[in-house]
């Protein structure tokens, strides 16, 4: 019994200091990752101009069909700055939600 004992721990101290010998060695640092080169990184993306709002993009007009529900619901987080009255695609997803029983109108 003794000798299993003494083996255990010999694979126990061998993992312990190979961990502790992996831990020690000197960790590689890829490139761009010095503290200037974030600098100017950081300085180039804030000096980048800025591209329009994605609401731009997105027509506000009534939908040519009725919206499915899924679609609706996409319509919906895709205007979320728009209200009701004012956005027609919004009113017609906001229309077919409340009909789903997605949404409870207040």
């Amino acid at each position: 019994m003794i000798g299993w004992q003494i083996f255990g721990a010999a694979l126990v101290l061998i993992g312990v200091s190979s961990s502790v010998a992996m831990s020690r060695r000197p960790q590689h640092i890829s490139s761009g990752r010095t503290v200037s080169e974030i600098r100017q990184r950081i300085l180039a993306e804030i000096a980048a101009p800025a591209l329009a709002p994605p609401v731009l993009l997105i027509p506000h007009s009534a939908p040519d069909h009725t919206p499915d529900v899924p679609e609706a619901h996409r319509t919906m987080q895709e205007h979320l700055e728009c209200t009701v009255a004012e956005c027609a695609r919004k009113a017609t997803a906001y229309r077919v939600l409340v009909e789903a029983g997605r949404i409870t109108p207040r």
